[in-house]
């Protein structure tokens, strides 16, 4: 092999190198969905309202209990982590209440929550009214809300007694069943 065809093949190997190296970083970029900010699905819906709905409407069914399930809020939160709780209020049902219109990119919506009472390890009863205002703010990925970002699951009653037995406390989960009653 002379030294000019030697010269080739070297240029020939790097440009093979370069190649593949660019195929493998498209192929992860596809791979992992290309997405400007993974952390924070779009959120489809048209006002704060249907958003702060749709995420009580999940809370209420239990989806922030477990780190398997609450990634279903995502799209209508501003924030990509939960922080863990060890107490959740149990709830026998919410309404919307008041929307109070800040502009055109912000608003506040506040939930009435009929508490139960809560459990803490175990199940404490203690019947109330809670008022809680939700901030909504209009991103780039829809209406998500901003705050309260540090708020206990509220779980209906029944998901609650679920959950429960399913973590194998059932004298608890038979004390939230009798609240339902």
């Amino acid at each position: 092999m002379t030294d000019h065809e030697y010269e080739k093949s070297e240029v020939h190997m790097k440009n093979n190198k370069l190649y593949c190296l660019v195929l493998i970083m498209a192929a992860v970029m596809v791979l992992s969905g290309c997405s400007k900010d993974p952390a924070t699905p779009q959120n489809t819906l048209a006002t704060p309202e249907e958003t702060v709905k749709a995420y009580c409407d999940l809370d209420a069914k239990g989806a922030r209990l477990t780190s398997a399930t609450w990634s279903k809020v995502l799209p209508y939160i501003s924030w990509s982590e939960e922080a863990g709780f060890d107490r959740a209020v149990v709830i026998s049902g919410f309404s919307i209440g008041k929307v109070q219109k800040k502009g055109d990119a912000e608003s506040a919506v506040t939930v009435e929550y009929q508490v139960l009472g809560a459990v803490s390890g175990d199940y404490v009863s203690g019947k109330k009214t809670e008022s809680v205002r939700f901030k909504v703010v209009k991103t780039g990925r829809g209406w998500k809300i901003s705050e309260p970002d540090f708020m206990p699951p509220h779980v209906l009653a029944k998901e609650m007694a679920k959950h429960l037995e399913g973590t194998k406390k059932n004298e608890a989960a038979e004390k939230v069943k009798s609240e339902e009653k």
